[in-house]
């Protein structure tokens, strides 16, 4: 018969045996430890990686055109003879429309002045070439102007330009047309904006300014 010494021996050691399973503490252990690994590495398989769209529903980004050359500008205060859309349009290799660039600048630039021109870069000799060009007048009221340049070939070996240009007065509209009906006529009035056709055939546009001025927008067509 066992004593009752070893009896609580025995019971105790079986107490503390249920509650503090080495097993189990250890498996606990290991489980928790890895729920927040496995949650992570959960997180990074369905996250899209930056910047990517995922699904066949998914709209891919248009890439832009490409946009046409435009010519630097010139320096301000470039002489009179070296016309900037004619150095523009033989940098272009244009030449069905050179001539007609030549004569066009020849005919609206009589001052220091600045161009930027444009033209198509896949095609240069068989589309439009435009220039708008600054102006610059030291001795008179109204010191800046503006001309814009336009040449297309119309077939082979052949082009037809546009030229306008752009004046700002101090006299009224009035003055203006009276003078120029001296050696012109008055073909249409456009919304109460007379239009001058000049012996040379260019019609000008009066367009009346606050203050009394008016603005003379001169076009020209050349063959």
């Amino acid at each position: 018969m066992l004593s009752k010494t070893a009896v609580w021996g025995a019971v105790g050691a079986a107490v503390l045996a249920l509650a503090c399973p080495p097993k189990a503490l250890s498996t606990d252990a290991a489980r928790s430890s890895a729920r927040p690994v496995m949650l992570t590495a959960q997180k990074e398989r369905t996250t899209p990686p930056a910047g990517k769209v995922e699904g066949a529903g998914a709209e891919k980004a248009e890439p832009a055109p490409p946009k046409e050359p435009v010519a630097p500008q010139a320096p301000p205060g470039a002489a009179i003879g070296e016309f900037q859309p004619v150095l523009h349009a033989q940098g272009a290799k244009i030449s069905t429309c050179m001539d007609t660039v030549v004569s066009e600048s020849a005919a609206v630039i009589d001052s220091t002045h600045t161009a930027i021109s444009s033209w198509s870069a896949a095609a240069p000799d068989a589309n439009v070439f435009v220039s708008i060009v600054g102006l610059n007048y030291a001795n008179k009221a109204a010191p800046n102007a503006a001309a814009i340049l336009i040449a297309a070939p119309v077939g082979p070996a052949k082009c037809q330009g546009t030229t306008v240009q752009i004046y700002p007065v101090a006299q009224p509209c009035s003055a203006v047309q009276a003078s120029l009906i001296k050696e012109g006529r008055t073909v249409a009035t456009l919304r109460a904006l007379p239009v001058v056709e000049t012996k040379k055939g260019y019609r000008d546009v009066l367009i009346p300014t606050t203050g009394g001025g008016c603005v003379l927008v001169s076009v020209g067509l050349r063959q």
